[in-house]
């Protein structure tokens, strides 16, 4: 071999050398990457965690047998085929660990997102739809036509919020829109039907609170609407109001994983409320969803306790201890339904969860629907469900959930297959061959903007990686309390009687007794 022969050959193994060193330093910095990512985010299994870094590691050692043994055969046949199929692993090692630090990156963020801290719920939230209503005889058909109106506002706990939304149509309309104010949601009305004032400012929930008494049946009739004004935090800066009755409520100790104080070793209460929207943003709104789930992680037990939207409950609102319906406790907030559900059992309620209706079709269907007994045939808006087992999918998952008048009991029987829907949800997802597992991103993109709860976000891993690491089945079992059909005052609608259902004190100690013995570890 000649010396130029010779000196090609050299030149060319030390660029094989050269790219194939490029070639491992790649695929090591994407493994690197990769099992970082899956280390921070907190919600793998150890054990998963160590066989993603052992089967990285033999990759690793796979392609330095490629590159590296051989050294002086390098410009052989043989020797190019082995860098090409090493190269070949770099490249798939690299696609894997930017998909997988995609769908991570995901997770992490929807997580943080769906459990979001206090402050940034307050800071974000939408604290009131106010809408400009007038009588369905009014020729006006935008805000500017009634910028010369006499608008009526109500002074009562939406009158901050009436505020707020009348000097946005101030700011819309150019003009400093007159108004006057009135004691209450009903006097308001009243007014506006005399002709004291030209147009009002309520709420859409108030409006429905008021279709459900005597007085004002036809409301929803009898109004037109002209304009929606979304109240934030933001909006309410400069209005003078009232000071906010806040409500306590303890939270679950987060210690770590093996203290007594953990997540996944003490039994902590959720409380589970539907929001009526499609919308991304969480209103504050009724709740027509009322169960609380008591969780004891030790014992792998959930119990599902629903209480009736109307049930006749003491408002944490008022000073003085008036009645409301339970749905009504929503319009101030989840912290108030809470705190009215936590005196009624007797205990105490450590979070809360809010699912609006496209997360529910949405997560249904990423689970690939899921399975129910249904006690009682019934038709709805276009669906039939048969008496017996069924398969749901979200559109008929949602539907099934929102369906009362079909029944004798009404709410009551809504309430309890709202409870089997979450029974079917929690044991789809906890099942050995879990969808928690084979969908998991999925999932959590169907949860995101669409679910939020108040448990901090170290706790919302703690749970999942306890779930994903022993995959346990849970035994789950409900209970609906009971009433009496009534009419009585709201404080939300004071001096108006409409339908109540007066608790029934022995379904009502029935379930505190449920909760206790959940909470201590003993089997329902």
């Amino acid at each position: 071999m000649s010396g130029s022969e010779k000196s090609g050959e050299t030149a060319g193994k030390a660029v094989i050398t050269g790219f194939s060193a490029i070639v491992f330093i790649v695929q090591a910095i994407a493994s690197g990457v990769l099992f970082f990512k899956a280390f921070s985010l907190g919600i793998v299994p150890d054990k998963y965690i160590i066989a993603l870094g052992i089967m990285l590691w033999l990759l690793l050692m796979v392609s330095a047998l490629l590159l590296f043994v051989g050294l002086k055969r390098s410009v052989s046949v043989a020797g190019l085929t082995k860098r090409v199929v090493a190269v070949m692993l770099a490249a798939f090692i690299c696609f894997v660990s930017l998909v997988g630090y995609k769908g991570m990156d995901g997770v992490k963020k929807t997580i943080n997102e769906v459990a979001a801290t206090e402050e940034a719920n307050a800071a974000e939230a939408t604290l009131a739809m106010m809408n400009l209503y007038v009588t369905y005889s009014d020729p006006a058909k935008s805000a500017s036509d009634c910028k010369n109106y006499v608008v009526g506002i109500a002074k009562g706990s939406n009158g901050g919020y009436s505020k707020a939304a009348l000097n946005k149509m101030s700011s819309e309309t150019g003009v400093s829109v007159r108004s006057k104010e009135f004691e209450s949601e009903g006097e308001l009305i009243d007014a506006l039907y005399n002709g004291d004032v030209d147009a009002v400012i309520v709420s859409s929930a108030q409006v429905e609170i008021l279709s459900e008494t005597e007085e004002f049946e036809d409301v929803s009739d009898r109004l037109r609407l002209i304009r929606e004004y979304e109240v934030s935090t933001a909006d309410m800066k400069f209005i003078p109001t009232e000071p906010e009755k806040t409500f306590e409520s303890e939270k679950a100790a987060t210690e770590d994983d093996s203290g007594e104080g953990s997540i996944t070793n003490t039994p902590f209460i959720v409380y589970l409320s539907g929001s009526d929207t499609r919308s991304k943003k969480f209103k504050t709104s009724r709740s027509d969803v009322n169960i609380l789930m008591v969780v004891n992680p030790k014992s792998k037990q959930i119990l599902l306790l629903n209480t009736p939207r109307d049930y006749y409950v003491p408002n944490p609102k008022s000073d003085t201890g008036e009645r409301d319906k339970l749905t009504h406790l929503g319009l101030y907030g989840v912290e108030c339904s809470m705190k009215g559900l936590a005196d009624l059992y007797d205990c105490k309620v450590d979070y809360s969860a809010q699912i609006n209706f496209t997360g529910l079709e949405t997560l249904v269907d990423q689970l690939g629907g899921i399975t129910i007994d249904n006690p009682q045939a019934f038709s709805s808006v276009g669906y039939k469900f048969k008496k017996g087992t069924i398969t749901l999918n979200g559109k008929e998952a949602l539907v099934y959930a929102r369906e009362r008048h079909s029944f004798a009991t009404g709410d009551n029987m809504r309430g309890q297959n709202q409870m089997r829907i979450v029974t079917a949800m929690i044991k789809k997802l906890t099942a050995s061959k879990s969808k928690l597992l084979k969908n998991y991103s999925g999932i959590m993109k169907a949860l995101s903007g669409m679910f939020k709860t108040s448990m901090p976000t170290s706790d919302v891993e703690k749970l999942v990686k306890m779930q994903l690491n022993d995959m346990a089945e849970w035994k789950i079992t409900s209970y609906a309390v009971t009433g009496t059909n009534g009419s009585e005052t709201t404080y939300s609608a004071p001096k108006l009687k409409s339908y109540v259902m007066k608790p029934d004190q022995k379904s009502v100690n029935t379930a505190k007794t449920n909760i206790k013995r959940l909470m201590a570890g003993e089997t329902l």
